[in-house]
């Protein structure tokens, strides 16, 4: 089984007027992701049909849906309640991370909590500092703590400080996500983008509960990571996957799709044993997929 543990998805009534959605909504770090003020935007659209279609044509049988990481509670809200369409639609291929910021309070916490009764795997994007809130912040524990007690999960956006710039790249302390992930030892965490490869420079390793995931790497990094991280962490620790349907190889027409992002990873000098860690034993161990 290979399992994409890091995608995004949109309606069309979003991604048909972006600008709009987004100023209606106060949304203005997301529109300047998607939709940049300068130079051309990596971000495509696509349809839950054609995203089942270009899994289909790659060959990859489960996909999680991840949530943005938003600025507003409403927006968790309205994005909370498209997953769930989603899953319901496609429980054997689709599986969802709950949106979440912390600044929605006691509510944020409400909304969690119905997502995790609904089957959700956990939460996720999250980005405080594009969100407006502290790691330290005492909402964003007590969600943690909560999906600790549901044997969930909690994907982090973690930023290469040494990679070139790019539309909203910000800074996330490597620091403060190491302090969460071992105050939750009973949380298990994600630190998407391959944690930045902060391993490669930061002393301190990470604990047990966290696990890495392969989204944009394509994009971020001129040669593949994967031997090096490898060697640095565990294959047991690393997930695939593509950040789907974010162009992480803009020059290819086809893109974006699953086909390249899973081409570059097997064409490395993985092992077999790796390679099938990766792309789908570790995720179905870590989301308790059938």
């Amino acid at each position: 089984m290979i399992v994409d543990s890091h995608i995004h998805l949109y309606p069309p009534e979003v991604f048909s007027a972006p600008k709009a959605w987004a100023e209606k909504r106060g949304e203005t770090y997301w529109l300047s992701c998607v939709a940049p003020p300068k130079g051309k935007s990596l971000q495509a659209w696509k349809t839950v049909d054609e995203l089942l279609e270009d899994m289909d044509a790659a060959g990859v049988e489960h996909a999680i849906i991840l949530a943005w990481y938003w600025e507003k509670h409403d927006s968790c809200v309205e994005n909370q309640a498209w997953q769930k369409q989603w899953i319901s639609q496609h429980p054997d291929r689709l599986s969802a991370l709950a949106p979440f910021n912390a600044l929605g309070g006691e509510a944020a916490i409400d909304l969690f909590k119905s997502a995790l009764d609904s089957g959700f795997k956990g939460l996720g994007e999250l980005n405080p500092p594009a969100q407006g809130y502290a790691y330290s912040n005492p909402i964003l524990h007590q969600a943690l703590e909560l999906a600790g007690q549901y044997d969930a999960v909690a994907n982090f956006h973690v930023t290469d400080p040494t990679t070139h710039d790019y539309p909203g790249k910000i800074t996330t302390p490597y620091s403060e996500l190491l302090k969460l992930a071992n105050e939750h030892s009973s949380t298990q965490f994600i630190f998407a983008h391959l944690g930045g490869c902060e391993a490669f420079r930061v002393k301190e390793s990470a604990p047990a509960n966290v696990y890495y995931d392969t989204a944009a790497c394509p994009l971020l990094y001129k040669e593949p990571v994967y031997r090096k991280f490898c060697d640095t962490i565990s294959p047991d620790k690393i997930l695939f996957g593509t950040d789907y349907p974010l162009r992480v190889f803009p020059k290819d027409k086809n893109s974006p799709e699953f086909s390249a992002p899973l081409a570059e990873l097997t064409n490395t000098t993985l092992t077999s044993s790796e390679t099938k860690a990766i792309l789908g034993l570790n995720a179905r161990k870590l989301f308790k997929l059938s």
